[in-house]
């Protein structure tokens, strides 16, 4: 470690101002990597969490019921939207009595549904990878950098030997050591921030598509019950007015 840090000592002012650039990019890089992860591993715990309750959960009017750190998820809050689009269409539907074409209106109360699950879905998820596009950047940015430095470390050394007159090794050498510091340096930056994106990229994925699956659940449950509400509630009006079809002419 004295070495390479005597070895930045040795480069030239261009050298050492990329190193520092390279630096800043590493805390940089740290800094993401430390709260992505942290926030991906969150989310991805409540979200377990919420679907392992939500699979015991009946009818979607019970997932009011459900604790408000369960709500307060990504999943939670994209049932809760299922909840209040079924209570919208229930409320729609039994203040809408003159309505001609039944299937038409549900067909319409169905699609806006839809819409408004999906819009507020795609706007839970977009966080989950944020910041991560900044690690592929840096990843692919220091390794290029590091090698500019060397470039123009072994530029200057070409230029002392030219200016000295003398191919010495113990000339050269000193100054292609610390020029080659400034790759290793871009090298130790763009791996872990390589690694990590892929990591991060790779949970982000995984907890969005959990999500759509909530998401797509949601839509078929959210017209299951419909239709059973409203069946149940037709069968029991009939079964209300049945004594009183036969008109007076039932059996004597």
């Amino acid at each position: 470690m004295n070495i390479v840090v005597q070895m930045i000592k040795q480069s030239d002012p261009m050298g050492q101002m990329l190193v520092g650039l390279m630096l800043l990019f590493s805390l940089w890089s740290w800094a993401l990597i430390f709260t992505r992860v942290a926030s991906l591993k969150r989310v991805t715990t409540a979200n377990r969490n919420f679907w392992q309750r939500f699979q015991s959960v009946r009818t979607l009017l019970e997932v009011d019921r459900m604790a408000m750190n369960d709500l307060n998820t990504p999943m939670g809050q994209l049932a809760k939207v299922g909840v209040d689009e079924y209570n919208r269409i229930v409320e729609d539907t039994r203040s809408h009595t003159r309505v001609k074409d039944w299937s038409f209106f549900l067909d319409a109360q169905f699609s806006m549904a839809k819409e408004r699950i999906e819009s507020v879905f795609a706007g839970l998820v977009a966080p989950f990878d944020r910041g991560v596009f900044l690690l592929a950047m840096i990843s692919s940015t220091a390794p290029f950098l590091g090698l500019l430095g060397t470039v123009w470390g072994i530029m200057q050394s070409f230029y002392e030997i030219g200016s000295q007159g003398s191919a010495d090794l113990q000339v050269v050498a000193p100054g292609i050591a610390s020029a080659l510091i400034t790759t290793v340096v871009g090298l130790g930056v763009a791996i872990p921030a390589l690694f990590f994106y892929n990591y991060c990229n790779n949970k982000a994925e995984r907890a969005a598509d959990e999500m759509e699956e909530l998401k797509d659940l949601l839509i078929v449950r959210l017209k299951r019950e419909i239709f059973s509400t409203f069946f149940s509630e037709n069968q029991a009006q009939q079964q209300y007015t049945a004594p009183n079809l036969g008109g007076g002419h039932g059996p004597r």
